[in-house]
């Protein structure tokens, strides 16, 4: 844990700032039952998960998003879909519908970092930040019990004693 953040950072555990339960999908669900997911729950993520309900990855509304990016040395641009450069913006409609079936499992992001309950909420800010996610899973025995998202951090300004903020 950083030396440099807050003391009251430090008092505050996972378990108190943790959205929970955890939204779940399986690997074998596919991106458009993902999004629809993300859609009326109002979330950013799913944690994905095999058939015995343990944590196999994460997949965000950043991932499934198109972006733009620059093609170096070409001076064009082409958009980012699932972590692959798809082509121009012309046939975004074609390639989100080609998009929509695949199974959340081939394109989740199996890296994403993941904390315990008991964990001080400093630890699982500081990997936000120095990792650049915008979402951490909490588990318990391989299995999600909350989550902790940007958003979370940012809840825990609400009060300036320091106390946690539930979610609503």
């Amino acid at each position: 844990m950083s030396q440099d953040m807050p003391s009251s950072f430090k008092t505050i555990l996972v378990k108190d700032v943790m959205t929970s339960p955890v939204l779940t999908a399986l690997e074998s669900s596919t991106v458009s039952e993902a999004a629809a997911l993300m859609l009326v729950n109002r979330t950013g993520s799913v944690v994905v998960v095999n058939e015995n309900g343990d944590y196999v990855g994460i997949l965000t509304e950043r991932m499934i998003l198109p972006e733009e990016v620059l093609v170096p040395f070409v001076r064009r641009s082409t958009f980012r879909l699932l972590g692959k450069e798809i082509g121009d913006f012309e046939h975004i409609e074609e390639t989100m519908d080609e998009v929509r079936s695949i199974q959340i499992g081939k394109v989740m992001d199996r890296d994403n970092p993941t904390g315990k309950p008991d964990d001080h909420i400093a630890e699982v800010a500081e990997t936000m930040v120095t990792d650049d996610r915008h979402h951490v899973c909490i588990l318990e025995n391989k299995k999600p019990v909350g989550m902790v998202s940007r958003h979370d951090l940012l809840r825990m300004f609400l009060n300036p004693a320091g106390d946690p903020v539930r979610p609503s």
